[in-house]
C-alpha cells in the first residue's frame, strides 16, 4: 500500500478517506434498501402511496390525469439523465486538461500536493460515479416508460368492462369477486413496478450526493473524508427524519 502511494502520488490518508468513502456509499445503500431499517424510509413510505395511486388508477374514469402524472415524473428522470452525460463530458475534458488543474490548485493554500497519476484516478473515480448515475437514470426511465405502457392497458374495475381482460386468462366468465381480485393484484403489481423504478432513480440521485464528496478529494483527503460524512448525515436525514416524512406519516395515520 506504501508503494503504491508513493508511486502514485496518494499519501496513506488518501487511501484511507478512499476506503472510508467506499464504505460509506456502501453502507448508505444498504440501509436504505435493504436493512431491517429501510422499512421506515421515505421510500418505503411512498411505496404504499404508489400503490395507493394504482388502485385508484384503476377506478378512475377517465384515466387521463394517470399518463399525465406519469409523464412529468419522467421528465425528472430525463433531466438528470441527460445532465449526467454533460457532467461525464466535461471531466473526460478534465483528464486533459491534467497540468492546467494541478497549477490551479497549487495556488490554493488547503490543497495538498499531488501528482498528475492522482489527479486523473480522481478524475476518473468522480466520472465512475455519474456513469454509474447515468446507468441508474435511463433504466429507471426505461421502466417508468413501462408502467405507462401498464397503465394503458389496465383493466376497467366494473364486471362488464373487466370481463374482456379477465378472458385473457380464463375461459369463464369472471364474477365480481374474481374480477376485483383481479384489478387488485393488478393495481398492487404496478405499484411494485413502479416503486422499483422509483428505487432505481434515487440511487442514481443519492450517487450525486456521494460525487459531490468526491469532488473534495481535488482538495484535501481530510476534507473528503468531512465531506463523505456531512453528505451521510444529509442522506440518512432526509431517509428516515425529514419533515416530510413525519407529514408523510401523520397523513397515513388520519
Amino acid at each position: 500500500m506504501n508503494a503504491f502511494a508513493l508511486n502514485s502520488g496518494f499519501a496513506t490518508i488518501d487511501l484511507i478517506a478512499f476506503a472510508f468513502f467506499c464504505f460509506s456509499w456502501l453502507t448508505h445503500h444498504w440501509v436504505i434498501n435493504y436493512s431491517p431499517w429501510a422499512c421506515k424510509t421515505i421510500s418505503a413510505q411512498m411505496a404504499g402511496y404508489r400503490e395507493k395511486w394504482m388502485h385508484n388508477m384503476i377506478h378512475r374514469e377517465p384515466k387521463m390525469v394517470d399518463p399525465l402524472i406519469q409523464n412529468s415524473l419522467q421528465y425528472g428522470v430525463l433531466f438528470f439523465a441527460s445532465t449526467t452525460i454533460l457532467v461525464i463530458g466535461g471531466l473526460m475534458a478534465g483528464l486533459g486538461a491534467s497540468d492546467q488543474a494541478m497549477i490551479m490548485l497549487g495556488d490554493l493554500p488547503f490543497a495538498t500536493n499531488t501528482s498528475r497519476t492522482a489527479w486523473e484516478i480522481k478524475v476518473m473515480l468522480v466520472m465512475f460515479i455519474f456513469i454509474f448515475s447515468f446507468f441508474k437514470f435511463a433504466w429507471s426511465y426505461r421502466l417508468f416508460n413501462y408502467v405507462m405502457v401498464l397503465i394503458g392497458a389496465s383493466p376497467d374495475a366494473s364486471v362488464e368492462r373487466v370481463h374482456r381482460a379477465s378472458n385473457a386468462v380464463a375461459s369463464e366468465p369472471a364474477d365480481h369477486d374474481q374480477v376485483r381480485e383481479y384489478c387488485e393484484n393488478y393495481a398492487v403489481n404496478i405499484g411494485r413496478l413502479h416503486t422499483l423504478g422509483a428505487r432505481h432513480f434515487t440511487t442514481g440521485l443519492n450517487s450525486y450526493f456521494f460525487a459531490l464528496a468526491a469532488a473534495a478529494w481535488f482538495l484535501n483527503p481530510w476534507l473528503f473524508i468531512g465531506a463523505t460524512v456531512l453528505v451521510s448525515l444529509v442522506l440518512y436525514r432526509r431517509a428516515f427524519a425529514s419533515r416530510f416524512l413525519k407529514i408523510l406519516i401523520a397523513i397515513g395515520e388520519k
